[in-house]
């Protein structure tokens, strides 16, 4: 087994073994948010829309994926035709969905069946069903928490006339959800026939287009969907926050780099440490290293990430203390980087460090202790928040 740093390890089981106090615990644990713009994020979440043609042209969300089948929550007016009062029922057309997600499902044009049994409460909805293509699976970190949700905040519509992607210009919340949980997004060139897609902000979806009038959508809030839906029953709902702080919001920074800094400090600590010792058991030098690539790859990506908001949100200076603190890392990196092929692979096969990559961390240990002392500072100016 090849073994190297820096470079992504498959690794099977995390092995993390303190002994006798050498190695240390994260500061912080990382999790799972993500730090996605909001164009990027409408990007991901493509793989959840639909677009539907019936008795009009529209679009869907996918809701839940159970038993071999997919659940596509719309506006019940792009499938079924409105009647006036006492005009006598017709025939429905047949349904055509068609995954925007090509990628993922290599289907196109699947006839979907609508869900008689759903009770839509007397709101422009309709669940529809259809079967599972091969090798799709929707995403399930999707929708936006109402308590991020704004008037004024950007928003971006996942498709527009019978085509997939996130539209070129964006549009803005107008109205938060009424009693009824229906609310109001302004956007320059609102259009018929995108009705039962989604609006998106940069916090996930907030809900499903149900009317487009006088530049301005009508929207039905995601989160009463998803009351309906999971009360009904439990196979029609599988959606969870999308657990994303976009960009333009300053805690995106401050969550970002504080647990990309610790983690850091985590990985490159213990590895050090262990490099240290003349024997390297090959589980926990596997395990350590894994550990490192995951930190360093992560600094990797959020380097340059916040750079705009460090310089517009925050007091003068810190972007400039970012930008040192990072170059300072990156140069206690080219310790464990310069290990790569040679080095690294002897020690995982002989589980021996050799005398001089010892002593190279042993010589290590006065640039992490300033690292150290450089990251504290910086995370205290960080969490001291943005301009007022």
């Amino acid at each position: 087994m090849k073994c190297v740093l820096y470079l992504p390890l498959r690794v099977s089981a995390l092995i993390v073994v303190f002994l006798a106090g050498v190695f240390v615990k994260p500061a912080v644990a990382a999790n799972d948010t993500t730090f996605f713009a909001g164009r990027e994020l409408g990007a991901r979440l493509l793989t959840n829309v639909v677009k539907i043609r019936s008795q009009e042209h529209g679009f869907g969300l996918v809701v839940s994926a159970a038993a071999g089948y997919v659940y596509i929550a719309t506006a019940r007016h792009v499938v079924e035709p409105a009647l006036l009062p006492g005009q006598p029922s017709v025939p429905s057309p047949p349904i055509e969905v068609d995954f925007c997600a090509n990628g993922g499902s290599g289907a196109a044009s699947l006839v979907a069946s609508r869900i008689g049994a759903f009770d839509a409460g007397g709101h422009d909805l309709a669940l529809l069903r259809v079967v599972q293509p091969s090798g799709y699976e929707p995403q399930t970190r999707v929708l936006a928490p109402e308590s991020e949700s704004s008037v004024g905040q950007e928003t971006w519509l996942l498709g527009q006339s019978q085509q997939c992607g996130v539209l070129p210009h964006s549009g803005a919340i107008a109205a938060l959800p009424n009693p009824r949980g229906d609310m109001r997004i302004a956007y320059p060139g609102a259009l018929g026939g995108d009705s039962g897609g989604p609006a998106i902000s940069g916090y996930g979806v907030l809900g499903l287009i149900t009317d487009a009038s006088d530049l301005t959508f009508t929207i039905h809030s995601i989160a009463r969907l998803q009351a309906r839906l999971r009360g009904q029953s439990a196979a029609w709902w599988q959606l969870a926050p999308a657990r994303n702080i976009p960009l333009t919001d300053p805690r995106s920074a401050q969550i970002d780099l504080s647990e990309t800094l610790n983690l850091y400090l985590f990985g490159v600590r213990n590895l050090q440490k262990l490099l240290q010792q003349p024997k390297v058991p090959k589980e926990l030098f596997q395990a350590f290293a894994g550990d490192y690539n995951l930190a360093i790859n992560r600094f990797r990506l959020a380097r340059e990430r916040h750079d705009a908001t460090l310089k517009s949100d925050w007091p003068e200076g810190v972007l400039t203390n970012w930008e040192a603190l990072r170059e300072q890392l990156w140069q206690v990196h080219q310790s464990f980087w310069q290990m790569n092929d040679g080095d690294s692979q002897r020690i995982f096969d002989q589980q021996i460090a050799p005398p001089a990559v010892q002593t190279a961390m042993r010589e290590l240990e006065p640039a992490l202790v300033q690292l150290d002392v450089g990251i504290k500072v910086f995370l205290k100016t960080l969490t001291q928040g943005a301009k007022p």
